[in-house]
């Protein structure tokens, strides 16, 4: 049975990933729908409008690359006036709410960048846990991220009680830090850079002139944030790993014996993260060891979020498969 390597690399909305341990197989060109975007010239400027359209009708040399997406434009004029209203990031996030509203109306997905670079691969399975295969039992008691528990007045939802059993994996220890997401934007990746990060940016000067950095040394440690999900894949890619489905992450964090917590059953404290919260920003990703897992995995509960491969699927937790034991799923896609 092949190995996966999963690593949970973090984004404010944060990003999980996973590791083939055999090079993953580029996919099929995508067929269907895709989204493009055109310029209409209104009275304040020029207003940007998200259209779902059949792929077959982009031009594949018209486009705007972005937070990880590739975005077809539907002329060269509409081109010409989204390159620039994009170069601010006030507008880009502009853009980047439209997209949003747009999947949410439509179902159609956008395109991704393609991925460039080597360097990543080369760290293989260094700095990463592996978590033997095992079962573990969904309670009937779940969460989604509104509260995730920690609230006064959180109630989980409830469903059926079932096991579910998962292959062996890699795990990163360590959340993905600013420092090592600036690597995948200097080798070849710059349209997955978050223009309104502020925590990443450009050196203008020195030897690293022209590179994405840290904006200040304190910062190269903490876990990387305001990545989307489709930048947390492109990350992974390039380090030759793959998002951890929703089980996976589940099985590292609660192991087979269901801890209520990373760490165990106990409640939550300042040794375990920052709870109750003390800091108004981020951490580095090696703090608080007292909350790392028996395995060794680091904030699995605090300091950023993780994204999974999968989609939050609320009825797989609130039915059970016909034979009680759910293997290696992977919930909706």
């Amino acid at each position: 049975m092949k190995t996966l390597a999963i690593f949970a690399a973090t984004f404010l909305t944060g990003l999980s990933l996973t590791v083939a341990a055999e090079e993953p197989k580029e996919p099929a060109k995508p067929d269907g729908p895709t989204l493009q975007l055109r310029a209409q010239q209104s009275p304040d400027g020029s207003q940007v409008v998200v259209d779902a359209v059949d792929r077959t009708k982009v031009n594949e040399k018209q486009f705007v690359d972005m937070i990880g997406l590739r975005l077809w434009v539907d002329n060269a004029d509409s081109l010409q006036r989204l390159r620039a209203f994009v170069s601010t990031p006030g507008a880009a996030l502009a853009v980047k709410e439209k997209l949003g509203a747009s999947i949410m109306e439509t179902g159609v997905e956008p395109d991704m960048i393609p991925v460039h670079g080597e360097e990543g691969k080369k760290l293989k399975t260094d700095g990463m846990v592996l978590l033997e295969k095992g079962e573990f039992t969904r309670s009937g008691e779940y969460w989604d991220s509104s509260g995730g528990g920690l609230g006064e007045n959180d109630k989980p939802f409830r469903g059926d009680k079932y096991q579910v059993r998962v292959a062996a994996f890699y795990i990163d220890k360590y959340k993905v830090t600013n420092e090592e997401y600036c690597r995948f934007l200097n080798d070849g990746n710059v349209g997955y850079w978050t223009p309104w990060n502020q925590q990443i940016g450009k050196a203008v000067e020195g030897e690293n002139a022209g590179k994405f950095i840290p904006a200040d040394h304190s910062l190269a440690k903490r876990p990387v944030v305001l990545v989307n999900w489709y930048q947390a894949k492109g990350y992974a890619k390039w380090a030759g790993k793959q998002l951890p489905t929703e089980a996976q992450w589940e099985y590292a964090a609660g192991g087979k014996e269901g801890r209520r917590y990373p760490w165990g059953n106990e409640p939550p404290d300042d040794k375990r993260l920052d709870f109750p919260i003390q800091y108004k920003h981020t951490v580095p990703v090696d703090w608080f060891p007292a909350g790392a897992t028996p395995e060794g995995v680091f904030q699995m509960a605090g300091n950023s979020g993780e994204w999974c491969a999968d989609y939050f699927d609320n009825a797989s937790y609130q039915k059970a498969p016909a034979d009680g034991v759910a293997v290696n799923p992977k919930g909706a896609q």
